[in-house]
């Protein structure tokens, strides 16, 4: 855009003051002007845990408008910011949408809001802005004039965001004024105040009713600039939708995932991120003050949540407080201990039935050297596996045995003590707030024991980026998975989610060993131990995988805020790419699956290395067929695992497996089953859920 025409002009009209508009003058936006209430939205509700949608918020706040026009005789434009934001206050408090307590809040949240909805999708105008600072330089006044909904203090906020405060002596907004370019009212009072001619004022705009024409007849010269590019992008900024938007930002995640120089897998970001959201959300709606990350794979899931917040948080005061709390299955077995009398061993009995006496003794810490004194003491071979061994004569041997009896006592003990005094050093007040948990999932193992170490007098809720496992669940342990989960029931979402549940466990692995217990003269009072798998798997690949994920993490701070999709949109779109991840693999990713395979521990039981998997069972071949046509989703679990299990029997028969096709019929199926069939029939309800 040449402003030759206007330079000459404000040279030859010896012109003192510019006066400039904002919009498609010094910046433009990437959306339609209403689409950033839609995003002001958002963003309240996500900051104060709403429950209302972002269509509720934002029709709320657009009869407003309507309502004040009519009641104050003013424009939309001329609207005081203060008015505004109490009448929608008072609609969502009439509405029960939020309280009259939290009417302060609400205010005080209100223009950080619209700061943050603006300044997402607003980039400068160059030329204009050149244009600007070459009259500024010459001795020139600038004086921003903007028919604006917002204060001036919202004004000057974007105007910091961008770096341009300082170019301007002066900012006028019409809501502030209660007067507009519009109607040709604004011109005059500014002239007053600050004392100016009008015949030395050069208004700048695209607007030629308010910039040029109005301006003419209030005495200022004028110049207008090109308006027609902008109204057209505006109108097309009216088309397209939110869901189609996310589908593009989640393909290009995948595409560039696919790259031969992307580590494999990083794609699995998505799921991280919308977890980390999901978390956030659900951390303001109920309130939460403090989040304790369970150890290891806390540590990354608490890296993109301070991002996260970081990057989201319309207030630095009102923000979450985040713990990393070292604790393993192994290290929370120690916890919650009872007396030997009354100790069931619930746990080890439900997941490992048979065990060898080593692998008891070594789940409850006990010493190498103590361990062959008590192996010797009960004459048994320690390494042997006995079946049913706590139905076993060894088991009780074991429980009879004098050097057992004191071991057990003394561990038991000082494991809860330093554990208390762990957890305390914390300083969150868990008697009043009790322990909000997050972790990768599955069951709830370490839930339970932490749960069962404050005696049931303190709720422990946990939060998990996939519920995969059902326990006793008691009103103080309630537990959510926040990308998939089999409560209330399992979806077609939460089956695709829910396959090869390892690998979010390795993509999020710590730089640190797993927790073995606790002990009161142990620094940070835990201690551990890293197996040499896996911290060669962390050093050499997870480390340089998860920064590769948090570099993707970031970009989708940016590509996601303003974008007013629906938690509905995001699990389609995350189980959409899921089913490519899982069936469309190639050589490469089957590989640093192999790699990945090598460095996975577990820590309790028979310590086994390597993701292990189970082939289906099979009963029927007929009634699985049938199955699987009407339900593959079900069997996806099993698929995902297909082509890994041919490449090591067969790089040949791998590369000819008809995994894309398989592909296209689960697209085909679930197109059929919800778009078609959920039109005219009831088979949901009998045969599909």
């Amino acid at each position: 855009m040449s402003l030759k025409p206007l330079h000459k002009q404000l040279k030859e009209k010896k012109i003192k003051f510019l006066f400039t508009d904002y919009y498609d003058t010094i910046l433009h936006r990437k959306v339609h002007p209403n689409y950033t209430q839609r995003i002001w939205a958002k963003l309240m509700i996500k900051e104060m845990g709403l429950s209302a949608s972002i269509d509720e918020l934002y029709f709320t706040r657009q009869a407003s408008v309507k309502y004040l026009i009519k009641k104050l005789s003013l424009e939309d434009v001329e609207i005081p910011y203060h008015a505004l934001q109490n009448e929608i206050c008072k609609r969502l408090i009439n509405a029960d949408i939020i309280s009259i307590n939290e009417k302060d809040e609400f205010l005080s949240l209100f223009e950080a809001a619209d700061v943050r909805a603006e300044s997402s999708v607003q980039y400068l105008n160059q030329d204009v802005l050149d244009t600007i600072k070459y009259f500024k330089s010459q001795g020139g006044k600038i004086i921003l004039v903007s028919d604006f909904y917002g204060s001036k203090t919202l004004f000057e906020k974007l105007l910091r965001h961008h770096g341009i405060l300082d170019l301007f002596d002066h900012v006028y907004s019409s809501a502030e004024l209660e007067k507009s370019k519009h109607k040709g009212s604004i011109y005059q009072p500014i002239l007053s105040e600050l004392s100016i001619d009008a015949n030395e004022v050069m208004m700048i705009g695209d607007n030629l009713r308010s910039d040029y024409t109005n301006a003419i007849k209030n005495g200022l010269n004028a110049y207008q600039l090109p308006h027609k590019k902008y109204l057209k992008k505006n109108k097309r900024n009216n088309f397209g939708n939110d869901k189609k938007r996310l589908n593009k930002i989640v393909t290009q995640v995948y595409k560039k995932a696919q790259s031969s120089v992307s580590i494999p897998y990083t794609e699995y970001i998505m799921h991280y991120h919308t977890f980390v959201e999901r978390m956030y959300e659900t951390a303001k709606k109920q309130n939460l003050k403090d989040l304790f990350f369970l150890s290891r794979e806390g540590q990354y899931l608490k890296k993109l949540f301070d991002s996260y917040q970081d990057f989201t948080a319309l207030d630095d005061s009102k923000k979450i407080n985040t713990h990393y709390l070292k604790i393993s299955r192994q290290a929370s077995l120690q916890i919650a201990l009872k007396e030997l009398d009354q100790e069931d061993f619930g746990y080890l009995q439900k997941k490992y039935y048979n065990l060898s006496p080593e692998d008891f003794l070594f789940t409850i810490n006990c010493p190498e050297d103590l361990t062959a004194k008590i192996i010797s003491e009960i004459q048994v071979e320690g390494k042997t596996v006995i079946e049913q061994f706590f139905k076993s004569s060894c088991f009780q041997d074991l429980k009879d045995n004098k050097t057992f009896i004191s071991y057990y006592n003394a561990h038991r003990q000082e494991s809860h003590d330093a554990f208390k005094a762990y957890i305390h050093s914390f300083n969150s007040n868990i008697e009043t707030n009790g322990i909000a948990l997050v972790d990768i999932g599955w069951g709830g193992t370490m839930q339970e024991s932490i749960y069962k170490f404050f005696e049931g007098k303190i709720p422990v809720t946990g939060y998990y980026l996939g519920l995969g496992e059902i326990y006793d669940i008691q009103p103080k342990t309630q537990r959510y998975g926040l990308n998939f989960s089999l409560l209330p029931y399992v979806n077609y979402n939460d089956r695709i989610l829910m396959a090869n549940m390892q690998l979010y466990e390795q993509f999020s692995a710590a730089d640190h060993g797993s927790a073995l217990g606790y002990r009161l003269n142990e620094e940070n009072y835990s201690f551990e131990y890293h197996k040499p798998e896996e911290k060669w798997l962390y050093d050499n690949h997870i480390k340089a995988h998860q920064d590769e994920m948090l570099k993707l993490h970031k970009m989708l701070l940016t590509t996601l805020e303003p974008l007013c999709y629906s938690q509905e949109d995001m699990q389609d779109a995350i189980s959409k790419m899921a089913l490519k991840v899982g069936l469309l693999q190639k050589t490469r990713k089957i590989k640093f699956l192999e790699t990945l395979s090598h460095g996975f521990y577990q820590n309790v039981g028979d310590n086994k290395v390597g993701i292990t998997y189970s082939p289906p069972k099979i009963n029927s071949p007929i009634k699985s067929v049938i199955s699987f046509i009407m339900t593959p989703e079900k069997y996806f679990r099993y698929l995902v695992k297909l082509k890994p299990l041919l490449y090591n029997k067969s790089k040949l028969i791998a590369f000819f497996a008809p995994m894309y096709f398989i592909y296209l019929y689960f697209r085909f199926n679930k197109y059929i089953r919800f778009n078609v069939l959920n039109r005219f029939f009831l088979l949901k309800y009998n045969m599909f859920k």
